[in-house]
């Protein structure tokens, strides 16, 4: 079982876009997916379409604290510690967001071996999955520190800017920290978006990106920046291969996943 963190403390890089997409794309292949939605805002929930859950008399009721990762890492009893049951959705398995999975942040510190008890969660679960991903929330605080340490790889979406250069510097400082209570944490991958190839400013980041972190880990190739089909998706609830079949987003996005598993040493499935 591979576990991947998406993480960048910045908002807005096609974090939450590129872990449904990606684990979708998983999910078609074949493998048995899982993602971990760790962010209050809960966009990757809302993405995939899951604004509530169904009830045991078949009808609808609001996602609630105890459907998230919280059972796992604030259990009355630590002997009880573990992710709740799974939502299908699209092909793969879900652990939703809400907004109150913020109250984990401050309550995080005062637990013996807070930040590493995600990483023990999945641990029960390496027979039942091939990949887990995990959002975590566009931060340094305490959520961020447990979706990376639960990880073996991280993943670091960044777009083709200026912006996007400055702040992958600090999530590389970062992943040195990360390591010392996970030394185990590789950086799979630089998550190239936002991409523009009719601006030079976007084709000099990406050489810049390749340039100064090609040497750390693979630099992806690009997602192009589609102001109208991302906003468009995430309306209907649907990961973007399955909204836009026929668009060349799709293929974009099936070779990042292709070059994703060839950097993980996975066989690809047909």
């Amino acid at each position: 079982m591979k576990v991947i963190t998406f993480f960048n403390h910045a908002g807005g890089v096609g974090k939450s876009s590129s872990v449904r997409d990606i684990g979708f794309t998983l999910g078609q292949r074949g493998y048995r997916v899982l993602l971990i939605d760790a962010d209050p805002q809960a966009n990757l929930t809302d993405w995939l379409g899951v604004r509530d859950l169904p009830d045991d008399n078949g009808e609808r009721r609001e996602i609630e604290l105890e459907d998230t990762l919280y059972p796992a890492v604030l259990a009355d009893d630590d002997a009880d510690l573990a992710l709740p049951s799974p939502i299908r959705v699209h092909g793969v398995d879900l652990i939703p967001g809400h907004l109150d999975v913020a109250t984990i942040e401050p309550m995080l510190p005062g637990q013996l071996m807070g930040v590493m008890r995600l990483k023990e969660a999945l641990r029960s679960l390496k027979d039942q999955y091939d990949f887990v991903l995990i959002d975590p929330p566009p931060s340094l605080g305490q959520l961020s520190a447990l979706a990376v340490i639960a990880a073996q790889y991280v993943v670091v979406p960044v777009p083709a800017s200026g912006k996007g250069l400055k702040g992958l510097q600090t999530v590389v400082q970062m992943l040195g920290r990360f390591r010392k209570a996970n030394p185990e944490l590789k950086l799979a991958m630089v998550l190239v978006t936002q991409y523009n190839d009719t601006t030079n400013h976007s084709r000099e980041s990406l050489a810049q990106l390749r340039a100064q972190f090609g040497h750390l880990a693979p630099v992806s190739q690009p997602l192009t920046y589609r102001p109208a089909l991302y906003p468009d998706s995430q309306l209907h609830g649907e990961p973007l291969p399955e909204f836009a079949r026929r668009n060349p987003v799709t293929q974009e996005i099936d070779a990042v996943t292709t070059q994703l598993l060839d950097t993980l040493g996975v066989a690809t499935h047909v």
